[in-house]
């Protein structure tokens, strides 16, 4: 008696189960074939983009200005397989999520991509710095101006990324441009008339220490 309910329970899920797999199947070739797809192209790009940039030489040429932890060239294509491989996972997850869950997804893609982006741009902008570092282009007192422009610019980066109320932003936004803007105006000074700046001062010092000395006597 017991044992009756019991397998027609069981069956009539394994058939809920089977119909809902063959519903699935479609998409699952089709989710499939597009993998397929995403990696043939992404061997195809590889052995393109490798060709090229051997041919280049671009590993060599930045070697000559600065020596990188990791293969310049072998970035870039990384960067291009992760690309392809989240344009095929959008187009699998159309397949199988709904337009909320696929657009939920989109926005958290988005926001890890800013994340990574201002990453990056940081990384890349205090590698840069220590180039010209190395290569004595910078002087030594513009290197701590340099450092501070680069702070200010990945601070209003990251402020873009918080959950503050949009008008804070804007507030944070407009006090660090403006700083940003006389910071950079006060540099421009400095770097067009800092050979008569020196001499002004230089003759209100020598002009004082001579009041002086004739007070002296």
């Amino acid at each position: 008696m017991v044992q009756e309910p019991v397998s027609g329970l069981f069956l009539e899920a394994m058939n809920q189960i089977g119909k809902e797999v063959i519903s699935l199947l479609p998409k699952i070739i089709l989710a499939l074939i597009i993998f397929a797809i995403a990696i043939i192209i992404i061997r195809l790009l590889n052995g393109f983009f490798g060709k090229i940039l051997k041919i280049v030489k671009l590993d060599e040429m930045v070697s000559k200005i600065a020596q990188f932890p990791f293969s310049l060239s072998s970035l870039i294509i990384i960067i291009i397989d992760v690309g392809i491989f989240l344009i095929a996972l959008f187009m699998i997850a159309e397949l199988f999520f709904d337009p909320k869950q696929t657009q939920l997804m989109t926005e958290i893609f988005g926001y890890a991509g800013r994340i990574f982006s201002i990453v990056g741009v940081t990384i890349f902008a205090f590698i840069l710095f220590n180039i010209l570092v190395s290569v004595h282009v910078i002087e030594t007192r513009m290197r701590g101006y340099i450092v501070l422009i680069l702070l200010i610019l990945l601070t209003v980066m990251v402020i873009d990324l918080t959950s503050l109320s949009p008008s804070i932003k804007d507030s944070l936004a407009r006090g660090m441009s403006t700083g940003l803007g006389i910071a950079i105006g006060v540099f421009a000074i400095w770097f067009f008339f800092h050979e008569y700046l020196d001499r002004f001062l230089d003759n209100k010092i020598g002009s004082r220490k001579k009041d002086v000395l004739n007070s002296k006597k």
